[in-house]
Parts: structure tokens; sequence; C-alpha cells
């Protein structure tokens, strides 16, 4: 009776302290696994609105099109982490990837059967785990709709491969699995076991998991949804559905050979499984305690499954200690029955041992919990973070434009009022000729604003074909009406070379007035400080190229700031994002052209910017 009081006693706490560890391990997991995909679960919604991809869907043919939204999407891969990100037309057909250059693009792949792109087309937010059609590399596939004049035409897709979580989970005690809605594993920490069912799945879980993923499956399939044991198998029916929709290739979806399955005192889930499908010995079975967590909003279910070796071999050691010190406490009460005192003392110290052992085990889970509350608190900071830059960015553009607009027709519009008052003064005196001057006037300081507001408007347009020609002359007026302001406010001087208006160079004058825009104010920015600030400006035409140079007379680049200038993030001042120079240089490459930064010999810092010339015969005006 005492030796099965005491095994009873010490297999409760063994289990209780095998359930805390794997309940604790499965949060970690999670909060892993959701912060994965959390990085990346937007980044569809942000390619949608890029026009790189909407110029592409509009004109799907234009080759040129294609080229600039395949590098835009094999930069976004680079820089955010993702595994593959690509654009499907609305027939399903793939028009650009970022693995456009790899031996087997998805370019022209038919993905029209996938979930992820049927829910895009039905206008809302795709999401879906399968193994991938081409690559087939396991992956967890975020898709949003391209929407234009409130119509799609298309849809944004990024892949996410989880395998790497599995790789950085070294517990050999411990081994997770991930689920979708039918119960098939499709991430684990042992590779046998991938694509292999463990049968646990509810009617409640299954229906959770399917309204996760928006309800792709027939109707036929959605009526079967009916509750399995553990040990159930996939109807033929279930494995008919799944190798229609080639979610997971040709894997045969066989089921984890459960020999015994047993529900505990505590309501633990016990399972013996052996590691193979053939193997039927009990000596080469596995005992595991099955915990698990339903996860609707990313459509699957985690679970991990608790060696339970340790328990026997706590059970062995608890009974030892047990055996031993009833043995010790009869042979006390035989032979030193006056010391019971000492009998009372010694349950006491293993009572406070005991509720140690437990203080210390709750301690340990509450500090894992908190680091998990701390995690995902730093993700929303970073969140907060990353959109507070972005709105910075923009309210800076803003009023850098306002000014230079204020500044530039504060002067017309003044003039306009007084001609106007004065040709009010004329009628009533009966003068008509001068009346019809001053309305003269007013015409040509209107034509003057519409001019000061053209510059403005080739700024802000969209991009524009590369081959279209921009004067020189011309871009120099647009940068004046968009810096004049803040040149006066600084009392800055540019010096600029005369015969620009005969220069004509290949390109967009709205991009090439925003890379001139960035140049100059890090020039500015170099001189901060110094009284009367002055930039060089030279054009030099070299054969088929001119060659555009803007120096300042600031204390110039270092080294490592030459090697690192044109990254993306990259800022050698206390302020600002760092991605001015970055854009300038890809909007310089993509309109076949270079921008190069160097120090000048006699001091501070020289960009050239190098484009392709055109002859007055070759340019054409909008």
């Amino acid at each position: 009776m005492l030796s099965v009081m005491l095994y009873r006693s010490a297999r409760m706490q063994s289990m209780t302290h095998i359930r805390e560890q794997a309940d604790a391990n499965l949060s970690r997991y999670i909060v892993s696994l959701q912060y994965q995909l959390d990085r990346h679960r937007d980044l569809p919604r942000l390619l949608a609105n890029q026009h790189q991809l909407i110029n592409l869907l509009e004109n799907p043919e234009d080759t040129q099109k294609v080229d600039t939204a395949n590098r835009y999407l094999a930069w976004l891969n680079t820089t955010m982490g993702a595994t593959d990100s690509y654009v499907i037309g609305t027939n399903g057909i793939t028009l650009a990837a970022s693995n456009w250059d790899q031996p087997r693009p998805f370019i022209g792949n038919d993905y029209s059967f996938r979930p992820y792109f049927q829910q895009a087309m039905e206008g809302g937010a795709g999401r879906y785990f399968a193994l991938g059609n081409t690559s087939r590399v396991r992956g967890y596939f975020f898709s949003y709709p391209v929407l234009q004049a409130e119509q799609i035409i298309g849809v944004a897709v990024v892949k996410v491969d989880l395998e790497d979580i599995e790789a950085d989970w070294s517990d050999p005690l411990l081994d997770i699995l991930v689920m979708d809605e039918d119960g098939v594993i499709f991430i684990s920490t042992r590779a046998s076991w991938r694509f292999r069912t463990l049968g646990y799945q509810s009617e409640v879980d299954g229906h959770a998991l399917r309204q996760s993923y928006g309800n792709h499956d027939s109707p036929s399939t959605k009526s079967q949804l009916v509750s399995r044991p553990a040990t159930s198998l996939l109807t033929k029916e279930d494995i008919a559905r799944i190798s229609a929709s080639r979610r997971y290739g040709a894997a045969p979806l066989l089921p984890l050979n459960i020999i015994r399955q047993e529900v505990s005192e505590q309501g633990d889930l016990l399972l013996t499984l052996v590691d193979t499908p053939s193997a039927t010995s009990a000596e080469r079975a596995g005992h595991y305690l099955l915990q698990s967590r339903l996860l609707p909003e990313v459509g699957m279910r985690v679970a991990v499954l608790a060696n339970l070796k340790p328990l026997q071999t706590g059970i062995f050691k608890t009974l030892s200690l047990g055996l031993t010190f009833y043995l010790v406490l009869a042979a006390l009460i035989l032979f030193f029955s006056a010391r019971n005192r000492m009998k009372l003392r010694h349950q006491n110290e293993l009572q406070q041992a005991h509720g140690a052992l437990e203080l210390r085990v709750k301690q340990r889970t509450q500090e894992l919990t908190d680091a998990n509350q701390r995690l995902q608190q730093e993700i929303e900071q970073h969140h907060q973070t990353q959109n507070q830059l972005i709105q910075t960015a923009k309210l800076a553009v803003l009023g850098q434009l306002s000014a230079g607009i204020n500044h530039e027709l504060s002067q017309p519009l003044t003039a306009i009022r007084h001609f106007a008052d004065n040709g009010r003064k004329l009628l009533v005196r009966g003068k008509i000729e001068t009346v019809g001057t001053n309305l003269e006037e007013i015409a040509g300081l209107a034509d003057r604003m519409a001019a000061i507001l053209q510059p403005l408007r080739e700024f802000a347009r969209q991009h524009q074909d590369a081959g279209r020609g921009v004067n020189l002359q011309h871009l120099r007026q647009g940068f004046m009406v968009i810096m004049g302001s803040q040149l006066e406010q600084q009392q800055a001087r540019i010096l600029w070379p005369d015969g620009l208006e005969k220069i004509w160079v290949a390109g967009d004058i709205g991009r090439l007035e925003q890379v001139l825009v960035n140049l100059i104010n890090n020039a500015l920015q170099a001189m901060a400080g110094r009284s009367l600030p002055c930039i060089n400006i030279t054009v030099k035409k070299k054969k088929d190229r001119v060659q555009l140079s803007v120096r300042d007379h600031g204390p110039g680049l270092s080294a490592d700031a030459l090697t690192q200038i044109f990254e993306p993030f990259y800022t050698t001042k206390s302020t600002g994002m760092g991605l001015g120079l970055s854009i300038s240089h890809r909007i310089v490459l993509s309109l076949n052209g270079r921008l190069e930064a160097t120090n000048h010999p006699e001091g501070g810092a020289l960009f050239t910017l190098t484009l392709p010339s055109l002859s007055p015969q070759e340019h054409h005006e909008p």
C-alpha cells in the first residue's frame, strides 16, 4: 500500500513538471512562430500600392515593366528577408517574381487553384500554408489584391519559409508539430513526421481553421466536417480533396503509428507511437505527453510532444528516496521510539523542499511568460516606430513643397490684386483703354503662375518613360521653384554653368528633380553653420553621355561613408532615415545612368550624375 501511494505521488509530481515545461515551451514556440509571420503579414498590402507592380498589371506585355517589377521584388526580398514574392494577373498567371533570374522562376506559372489567390480575388487578404508547386519548399503564403479605380487587377503574394524554426529547436526531449485544419503535420522537428497525420482534430477545430482560411473547399467537403478520434484516419474524400489542391504534392499523408492512447487522471493526453509506419514492436515505441493549442487566426494547431523518458527516472528517484526514508523511519520507530520529534522535523523539511521546488517551477514559468509578453510589446513598438518614421518623411516633403509654392506665388498674387484694384478705379473714371492694359498684365501674371506650377506638377507626377527628353534649363527652373525659398532663407548660392538650354538628356523631369533636390539638400546640410554657403554645378558632355556634378565646400566624405553612401538607412546625420541617396541611386539606375560619390581634390564632397544624352532631333516635349 505504501509503495503504491509513493508511486502515484511520484508520478503525479513528475507529470506536473513535464506538463508545465511543455506548456511553457509551447507558448515560447507560438510567440516565435507568430513573430515570424507578423514580420511579413503586411508586405502584400504594401506591394499592392507600388507603382512598379500596378504599371506591370496595366501593361503585362511591356518587357521593360516586367524587368522593373522583377528587380523591385528581388530587392524587397533581400531587404525584408522574405523567401519569395511575386505578382499574379487576374487569370492566375504569374507576371513577375523575385526569383526571375533563378533556374526555376515562378513567372508563367498558373496559381489560380491556390486558395490564397482565390481569397485575394474576392477582395480580402489571403493566407495559406502549402508545399511550393515550383520550388517544392514548404512555405506560408500571404496575399492581397492590387486595386486600380476600385477594380482588382491582380494579386501580390509573399512566401515565408518556416523551416528555420525547425532548425532552431534543439530540445531532444520535446518535439514540435504544426498541423493544418485536416490534422496534416506540415512543420515538425522530426523529418519523418512531416506530411503525416496525427488524427488529433475535432469538429470545432476543423470548422475554426477552415473559417480562418476563407472556406475555399467544395460544398461536399464542408458537409464532411465531423469529429474524429485521435487515432482515426483521413477518409478517401479527404485525401482526394487535399490531393486535388496540390497542397502537399505527392505526399501519401499516412497517419503516425499510434499504438496506444490514454487520458491521465489529471486530464493529460498520453500517446504511445512508433517512429516509422512499418514498425510495431513496443520496444521501439516512444511515450509522449501531448499539449496543443489552436491558432484559428493563422489557420493552424501547434502541438508539442514531450517525451516521458524523464518520467520513469523521476519516479525511480522519488521512490528510492521515499522508500529509504520510510525504512529508516520504521527502524527509528522500532528501535528509537523516543525520537518521534526527529521524525516530525524530517517530514517538515521534506514538505518545505517540495514547496520550494514547486515555487521555483512557478517562478521559472512566470519568467518565461513575462519574457514572451516583452517580446510581443517590442514587436508592437517596432511597427509603431516604423510608421512614425514614414509619416515624418512625408511631412518633411510636404513642408518643403509648401515653402516653394508660397515663395514663388506670393509676388504674382500681390501684383494681380494691385492691377485688379486699379482696374476698378479706372472703370469708375471711364479710362477703358488703361483697364485693358491692366487686364493684359493680369493675364501675363496668370501665365507666369502656371509656369511656376508646371514644375511642381512634374515633380509630383508618377514616373514616366525613361526615354523622354529633359532639357537641363527646364530642370534648373523646376528645381529653383522647389528649393528657391530654402536657398533664400539660408543665403545659399548655386553657381550654374551657361548653355543649359542646349543640352538634353534621356529621363523624366520629375524623377531628376527629386534626385537634384536630394543632392542639393545633402550639400546644404554638409555646410550647415557656414555663412554664405556656395554649391558649384558643372556639366560636361562626352559622346553619348552627359555628366552633371554637384560639389559642396563641406568637410567631405569619410572612407567608410564612401563605401556605404548609397545603402538604404545609412546616414552620417543625427536625424533622417538615410533613404534619400539610396532612392536617388535607384532612380538614376532606372534611367540607365550612374550616380557616383567622391571627394573633390580641393575639398568637399562631389556627386556626379551621368545620363544618356539626346540630340535636338531625338527629344520631344510632353
